[in-house]
């Protein structure tokens, strides 16, 4: 990364960290009220603002696609958990849910240690 790019890689990298914070808050909302379909929608959208900003950072590319199969995953196990035996997916569920956590916090870190890096190289 050119010296010159690093301030527009740190403002990407702390935009994606606000939007995993805002997403990681409304995944909450979406798991409590399940099936309400305006969160879902809003989930979504955060999911391609996530996409976006991780686009044009290559070092987020692995915890990104992570997150991306975690939440597709902890997607289909609700869908299957309303319309199969309920308490069949729960286990299931909650395990996908804690995996899921752990990729956002991944992300998060990575995006964190983008940043720092690129602090770093300036102070060097």
């Amino acid at each position: 990364m050119s010296a010159a790019h690093a301030p527009v890689l740190d403002a990407i990298a702390m935009q994606l960290v606000g939007a995993l914070d805002r997403y990681e808050g409304d995944v909450a909302t979406m798991l409590d009220t399940w099936l309400d379909m305006d969160i879902y929608r809003q989930v979504s959208d955060q999911v391609e603002e996530i996409r976006l900003c991780s686009s044009a950072l290559p070092q987020v590319s692995v915890p990104w696609v992570e997150l991306l199969i975690a939440h597709t995953e902890l997607v289909h196990c609700l869908w299957r958990q309303q319309f199969d035996s309920a308490e069949k997916h729960i286990a299931a569920c909650a395990e996908l849910r804690a995996r899921h956590g752990e990729c956002v916090a991944t992300l998060r870190a990575r995006c964190l240690r983008v940043v720092a890096s690129s602090h770093a190289q300036k102070s060097s």
